[in-house]
């Protein structure tokens, strides 16, 4: 077994278990459906995190490929999962009855699915991406004209999600965050 797959073993399971984490969610929630409001900001949110991890997990595939894992780096990348899956585990509620619609769990929640992936995020495309590649790594990644494009248009999308109170304007912003998933990225590859 090499150096990578050891890494991304370990990496790839957490990931994984913040996919299981939604997906579970989203069967508990389809087999109370009569008993809770289901919504939509609730579901885009489940597709934003599960086109998130994703695409983190596509990325991180193509960049580690010839990297030798270090403890820093097994550090770094198992905060980023674990961030991850903390930020999954808050898209649905785990007491169904404590809450008589989805949209309310939502409203309480947001900022710490939104916060986490934000923040997961950043840790990739600096800290993870400064051990594997350098500062200038870093550096020429932050002042690339594509990475510039995206940031340009997740970041402000991801905070405003945070803070604005309207759901009509959250799945809105949701369903351009997942379109940006399902169109940019897609072609990208």
């Amino acid at each position: 077994m090499s150096g990578f797959e050891f890494f991304f073993g370990f990496f790839g399971l957490i990931l994984s278990l913040s996919v299981v984490e939604v997906i579970t969610g989203f069967g508990r929630v389809l087999r109370r459906r009569e008993a809770i409001r289901l919504g939509w900001v609730t579901p885009l949110l489940a597709l934003f995190v599960l086109l998130d991890v994703a695409s983190f997990w596509s990325i991180s595939w193509t960049r580690m490929q010839t990297v030798e894992p270090s403890y820093l780096l097994l550090l770094i990348g198992m905060a980023i999962a674990c961030i991850y899956y903390l930020a999954a585990s808050m898209v649905f509620p785990d007491d169904l009855d404590a809450w008589s619609s989805l949209d309310a769990f939502y409203d309480r929640h947001k900022r710490w699915v939104m916060g986490g992936i934000w923040t997961a995020k950043t840790l990739s495309h600096t800290a993870l991406l400064g051990v594997v590649g350098g500062w200038q790594a870093v550096s020429a990644y932050w002042t690339s004209p594509r990475v510039l494009v995206i940031a340009l248009w997740l970041f402000p999308l991801m905070l405003a999600i945070c803070f604005v109170r309207n759901r009509t304007a959250n799945a809105v912003m949701l369903a351009l965050l997942c379109s940006f998933y399902l169109i940019y990225l897609t072609l990208r590859i």
